[in-house]
């Protein structure tokens, strides 16, 4: 468990990269969990969208996935594994014109840049 001062100042730190990243002109929203990572992704798209994503595991991880598998969306689906690879190539293809593109960011800073 996380003393009291390490957590404020951890909140701060969220916060003022938070708004780092909108003076960067990018929406930033913060998810202290799975659950809410989730809860995000849903509230952020809408039913019928066409959804994929990058290599992110986290996605994988936090739940996400199973989301956009959930019939919900439209799923673009690379890592399917009964897909031949030119079904693959054309998932990659239909990503530039996907409603919504899901990535993760190796790192971002209190600067509010992505690397």
């Amino acid at each position: 468990m996380m003393d009291k001062n390490r957590q404020a100042v951890l909140q701060c730190q969220i916060e003022r990269t938070m708004r780092a990243l909108r003076a960067n002109r990018m929406a930033a929203y913060y998810a202290p969990t799975c659950a809410d990572a989730v809860r995000q992704v849903e509230a952020l798209l809408s039913e019928g969208d066409v959804v994929t994503h990058g290599g992110s595991m986290t996605l994988e991880e936090c739940g996400v996935v199973d989301l956009l598998k959930s019939g919900k969306y439209t799923y673009l689906d690379r890592n399917d594994p009964s897909l031949s690879p030119q079904q693959v190539q054309e998932i990659y293809q239909r990503a530039f014109t996907a409603d919504a593109y899901l990535t993760s960011a190796n790192a971002i800073t209190e600067n509010g840049e992505l690397y």
